[in-house]
Protein backbone atom coordinates (compact mmCIF):
# COMPACT_ATOMS: atom_id res chain seq x y z
CA UNK A 1 0.00 0.00 0.00
CA UNK A 2 1.64 3.45 -0.97
CA UNK A 3 2.19 5.73 1.89
CA UNK A 4 2.62 9.58 1.38
CA UNK A 5 5.86 11.69 2.31
CA UNK A 6 6.64 15.12 2.53
CA UNK A 7 10.65 15.46 1.52
CA UNK A 8 12.72 18.99 0.84
CA UNK A 9 14.64 19.14 -1.96
CA UNK A 10 17.02 22.74 -2.88
CA UNK A 11 14.24 24.16 -0.69
CA UNK A 12 11.16 22.70 -2.30
CA UNK A 13 8.86 20.32 -0.74
CA UNK A 14 7.74 17.30 -2.81
CA UNK A 15 4.71 15.09 -1.55
CA UNK A 16 5.62 11.82 -2.87
CA UNK A 17 3.61 8.26 -2.86
CA UNK A 18 5.53 5.28 -2.44
CA UNK A 19 5.52 1.69 -1.21
CA UNK A 20 9.04 1.73 0.71
CA UNK A 21 9.37 2.83 4.33
CA UNK A 22 9.91 6.13 5.65
CA UNK A 23 13.72 5.42 6.90
CA UNK A 24 14.21 4.51 2.94
CA UNK A 25 12.50 7.72 1.60
CA UNK A 26 14.70 9.84 4.19
CA UNK A 27 17.93 8.35 2.62
CA UNK A 28 16.53 8.77 -0.97
CA UNK A 29 15.89 12.51 -0.30
CA UNK A 30 19.20 12.28 1.82
CA UNK A 31 21.36 11.47 -1.18
CA UNK A 32 19.93 13.40 -3.71
CA UNK A 33 20.34 16.35 -0.81
CA UNK A 34 23.81 15.82 -0.87
CA UNK A 35 24.55 15.92 -4.35
CA UNK A 36 22.53 19.16 -5.06
CA UNK A 37 24.28 20.84 -2.18
CA UNK A 38 27.30 20.38 -3.48
CA UNK A 39 26.76 21.41 -6.67
CA UNK A 40 25.06 24.69 -5.11
CA UNK A 41 28.14 25.18 -3.21
CA UNK A 42 30.77 24.60 -5.91
CA UNK A 43 28.81 26.96 -8.16
CA UNK A 44 26.60 29.62 -5.81
CA UNK A 45 25.05 31.16 -9.59
CA UNK A 46 23.94 28.41 -10.65
CA UNK A 47 19.83 28.51 -11.15
CA UNK A 48 18.15 25.51 -9.53
CA UNK A 49 17.06 23.91 -12.71
CA UNK A 50 20.94 23.48 -13.66
CA UNK A 51 21.80 22.16 -10.19
CA UNK A 52 19.00 19.65 -11.01
CA UNK A 53 19.73 18.56 -13.98
CA UNK A 54 23.38 18.21 -13.04
CA UNK A 55 22.53 16.07 -9.92
CA UNK A 56 20.39 14.16 -12.29
CA UNK A 57 23.46 13.60 -14.11
CA UNK A 58 25.71 12.93 -11.30
CA UNK A 59 23.44 10.22 -9.97
CA UNK A 60 22.50 8.68 -13.67
CA UNK A 61 26.69 8.86 -13.67
CA UNK A 62 27.36 7.18 -10.18
CA UNK A 63 24.61 4.31 -10.49
CA UNK A 64 25.63 2.91 -14.12
CA UNK A 65 29.75 3.11 -12.67
CA UNK A 66 28.50 0.84 -10.16
CA UNK A 67 25.92 -1.02 -12.65
CA UNK A 68 29.48 -1.64 -14.43
CA UNK A 69 31.55 -2.42 -11.48
CA UNK A 70 29.24 -4.94 -10.26
CA UNK A 71 29.04 -6.66 -14.01
CA UNK A 72 32.90 -6.94 -14.20
CA UNK A 73 32.45 -8.84 -10.66
CA UNK A 74 30.29 -11.83 -12.47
Amino acid sequence: MKKSYDVIILGQRFSLKTESDESHVKRVADFVNKITHGLREKSPSISTQNVAILGALNIAEEMYAREDRSKEMI
